[in-house]
């Protein structure tokens, strides 16, 4: 779920709010469901994307599962997310690079090269406007539903929070 807003973070058991999970997983540190698989939680998951943001249940459902499949509770390690586009950095190739070469744990290979962003004069508006109809054309949703939910998911990202 969107986790922009503090009412969408879990809590831990010192009641500190979570940076992993959302409410609705997780609360006083623990999951509200710690039985529940993969696939039940991309069903659920799926649902309420559906209903949000006018997706094919089926592809909500598919998005739903590629997306928590990264999360630590499912891959069992924590994955980094690249901190402009939210691209999971799953493998070495996935990853930007540094000046000196080295693999960037920030950012991936399509948003940084060399040290540096790839389009480092682009807004999060520009970006929305980016993403939007690939991510439409990929779930089958209305193009505007698109752009809010890229909106709302990039405003969680470093590289937007200003």
């Amino acid at each position: 779920m969107p986790m922009s807003e503090d009412e969408h973070l879990g809590t831990e058991a010192n009641g500190t709010l979570s940076r992993d999970y959302c409410v609705y997983c997780y609360r006083d540190g623990a999951f509200t469901e710690p039985e529940i698989t993969i696939d039940e939680m991309a069903k659920r998951c799926g649902a309420i994307m559906s209903q949000l943001y006018d997706i094919p249940v089926k592809n909500a459902e598919r998005f739903a599962r590629e997306q928590i499949s990264c999360l630590k509770r499912w891959a069992g390690k924590e994955v980094a997310f690249c901190g402009s586009c939210g691209m999971p950095l799953l493998r070495d190739e996935d990853a930007g690079t540094e000046a000196d070469g080295s693999l960037s744990t920030r950012y991936c290979t399509y948003c940084y090269r060399d040290g540096g962003l790839i389009e480092p004069d682009l807004t999060r508006e520009q970006a929305v406007e980016q993403y939007a109809p690939m991510m439409a054309a990929n779930l089958g949703m209305p193009v505007e539903k698109a752009k809010e939910m890229v909106g709302q998911y990039l405003s969680t990202l470093p590289r937007w929070q200003e």
